[in-house]
């Protein structure tokens, strides 16, 4: 048997082979016969990949090295062990990684090391190598992966057909790869969890520098690799030191559990300023008026172009708007989408706008003296070559405007392109290391500020506050992808806003398309995340990004998802228990569009009840403008409430069948520590539930937001019975039980 050393937590049992430096075995204590991890002899202590003289990905491990030295040693009562790798491939490049514990820790922390001498082209350093112990056949009860990604999501019951094989093609940069899958942009955390009855794995970086990453769960061998990747800022000659740890650690429970270890941490880091606290959240924003999408050309986008003639001149938006603010009784945002010049989300080849800019400023302006506000979803650093439902040809443009030295390159030099879209389209990412990337984009927003709007999402596309990567050597940045990424995000934000002062403009928002990542959240004022009622899918979204950080931005839900025929009344139900802003598209005669998409579809047929759509929006509006506020708007959310009591609606449309809670439900705390368990009913019907919760005080009271707004103070009995109106929404409010 092979020789092994040993490193304990106050929780975990770890234990690695003395010869090479794995992770063989991971338990917690209180049930030692639970082996977390899953190892093979050909695993590696760690991989490394670069560039050969080419550009084409090389790699080295562990196995690699012509020697290896491990030692173990006892310090102040902590315990390290540290691994030396010399000579990776015979060349001069030497490894140094190390795990570190403590008795009264809760996780171990690992560090590691490169030292080379070669001139090597490194990209990335994976360490640690963590495989879990997952049986991976898709059978139910198999576990369940965490994945701090997107807009938040579990994967339940692995399988191959839904975990990617974990090979060096899984690692690498290329022309397929997503070009907003790294951290920080569309990976918004740090961490990856993945857990099976009850007890499960974390692992976890504690960077607080934006330093760039891949997370990835990934199927290896019999196990599933919880892996992450330290992408750029390598040295071509000279020594570097990650400048922070990988945590690992046991945990026992489900994904609130390994959310709420992230959190305890996370909050702590200067991303984390509460809205209560933030000087740049302007009043409007924090009223919670409903937001409402005016789509200006087509109805869909892989579809036909054209003006939409209900909407333009622009001024023929406002009656419409007007009864929609009358109906749910606030104030709106109108969000102006597919204005540009040619066509829609055709950047940056945008202006004039469609419907000519004169009617623009002057529905703007009209807008504003009604009290409500206007912003734009935008296109981000995307340089559209064409467009295939209008003919639109943007290759004169792009090469007399400097595209060419604004997109993002390849490793090999090429243009990168878009990734999702290039059917209709065709598209590059740019660089916002480059000049001409920023001059264009602040000439953008200045026009939008010209025009007087004031919420301005330029970072759509650019999903979850991404900076894309690059691998141009003349743009002013590193030839790598890297930490100069989200310090470029940081400089075009602060030029946006000095735009907006320099005309005066002191309640302009910056929102971003999804999630914001957390490093950029002291950027942005807001995100729009696109949430999705839980109806048993196997890959379900989750309200994780909620969990870590509800109460540091404002977030609207005006494309979130619900299911026809209701698709309305239950996304924005949803919306409001998880703590979004309600809101919907606008269609042509004013009524709202109730499809079970997360932004477009055509208008005709019509499908459910408008009126059940504005009724449930401005339930959810009250409550948030009213006793809600401080825990939909300010509020930390907390682990659910146990509910008893809610029906479960049946029902079959266009050939799916779907089964979701006729209400939905979550808890909350106030910034001054009160509790509230909100309820949301999308149905007609009134429902009554029953809840027991021990982190309420003895009394409570109860605002029901139905026809009228009432409140009711009662004791609080074990369980407590309320009646959530139809289209209505109940929030029980009491102080932290001690």
């Amino acid at each position: 048997m092979s020789k092994v050393f040993s490193l304990e937590t106050a929780r975990d049992q770890l234990k690695f082979d003395a010869t090479s430096g794995r992770l063989i075995s991971l338990k917690f204590k209180s049930r030692p016969r639970r082996e977390l991890v899953f190892s093979r002899p050909d695993d590696p202590t760690f991989v490394l990949q670069y560039f050969s003289p080419m550009r084409e990905y090389r790699m080295l491990t562990s196995h690699d090295a012509e020697t290896t030295t491990i030692s173990v040693s006892d310090v102040r009562g902590r315990r390290r062990l540290v691994m030396d790798f010399g000579k990776l491939g015979g060349l001069d490049v030497h490894v140094r990684a190390e795990v570190e514990s403590a008795a009264d820790w809760e996780c171990s922390y690992w560090r590691i090391a490169v030292n080379n001498k070669a001139g090597l082209e490194i990209v990335d350093v994976q360490f640690p190598i963590v495989v879990a112990r997952c049986p991976m056949t898709g059978e139910p009860g198999t576990g369940t992966v965490v994945l701090p990604q997107y807009m938040g999501q579990v994967l339940h019951n692995p399988s191959p057909q839904t975990i990617p094989e974990d090979k060096p093609q899984a690692w690498q940069l290329s022309k397929t790869w997503p070009s907003t899958f790294h951290y920080p942009g569309s990976v918004f955390a740090q961490f990856l969890a993945y857990y099976r009855n009850g007890l499960g794995v974390y692992v976890a970086c504690d960077d607080t520098q934006g330093h760039m990453k891949l997370f990835r769960a990934l199927r290896r061998g019999r196990g599933l690799r919880l892996g992450v990747a330290h992408v750029g800022d390598w040295p071509t000659h000279g020594r570097r030191k990650l400048p922070y740890a990988v945590r690992i650690r046991s945990f026992a429970g489900d994904w609130y559990d390994a959310a709420e270890i992230y959190r305890s941490w996370a909050l702590k880091q200067k991303w984390a300023r509460p809205l209560h606290k933030r000087q740049d959240v302007p009043q409007w924003l924090l009223d919670s008026p409903p937001h409402i999408t005016v789509r200006l050309q087509g109805y869909v986008d892989d579809g036909p172009v054209f003006p939409v003639k209900e909407f333009l001149p622009y001024e023929k938006c406002i009656p419409l708007l007007g009864k929609i603010a009358e109906r749910v009784g606030a104030p709106l945002v109108a969000v102006l989408m597919s204005w540009e010049h040619g066509g829609p989300w055709v950047y940056p080849e945008c202006f004039p706008p469609v419907g000519g800019e004169a009617s623009l400023m002057h529905f703007v302006k009209m807008a504003r003296q009604r009290g409500w506000r206007v912003g734009s979803f935008c296109n981000g650093t995307r340089w559209v070559m064409a467009h295939r439902w209008n003919g639109y040809d943007g290759r004169e443009f792009f090469f007399q405007h400097g595209g060419e030295r604004s997109v993002c390159r390849l490793p090999n030099g090429e243009r990168w392109p878009g990734d999702w879209d290039g059917s209709w389209r065709p598209s590059y990412i740019c660089c916002l290391g480059s000049k001409i990337t920023r001059q264009i984009a602040v000439d953008f927003v200045r026009r939008l500020l010209v025009w007087s709007m004031q919420s301005i999402q330029f970072f759509d596309q650019n999903i979850n506050a991404t900076s894309f990567p690059c691998f141009a050597g003349d743009h002013g940045h590193p030839p790598m992808p890297g930490k100069w990424m989200a310090a470029e995000m940081e400089r075009i934000i602060h030029e946006f806003r000095q735009e907006a002062i320099r005309r005066g403009e002191t309640e302009v928002i910056q929102s971003v398309e999804m999630p914001c990542n957390e490093y950029c959240l002291p950027l942005f004022q807001q995100c729009d995340v696109r949430g999705q009622p839980p109806d048993g899918d196997t890959e379900s979204f989750i309200p994780l990004y909620h969990y870590l950080y509800h109460e540091c931005i404002v977030m609207h839900g005006m494309m979130s998802v619900g299911y026809e025929p209701y698709a309305l009344p239950m996304r924005n139900a949803y919306n409001c228990v998880i703590g979004e802003i309600p809101g919907a598209v606008m269609t042509g005669d004013g009524t709202l569009l109730n499809r079970e998409t997360f932004n477009w579809a055509e208008w005709e047929p019509k499908i459910g009840s408008n009126e059940d759509a504005l009724e449930m929006i401005r339930t959810v509006t009250a409550m948030r403008r009213g006793p809600g506020r401080d825990f939909l708007v300010y509020g930390r959310m907390m682990r659910p409430a146990k509910v008893d009591g809610i029906d479960r609606i049946e029902w079959e449309y266009a050939g799916r069948r779907r089964q979701v809670d006729a209400v939905f439900h979550a808890a909350w705390q106030a910034p001054d520590g009160r509790v509230g368990i909100v309820f949301a009913n999308w149905t007609k019907e009134d429902r009554k539930v029953s809840f027991s919760d021990r982190r309420l005080a003895e009394k409570t009271t109860v605002h029901t937001c139905g026809r009228e707004m009432s409140a009711e103070t009662v004791s609080t009995a074990q369980p407590l019975t309320v009646t959530v109106p139809g289209l209505g929404v109940v929030v029980v409010e009491g102080a932290l039980a001690r």
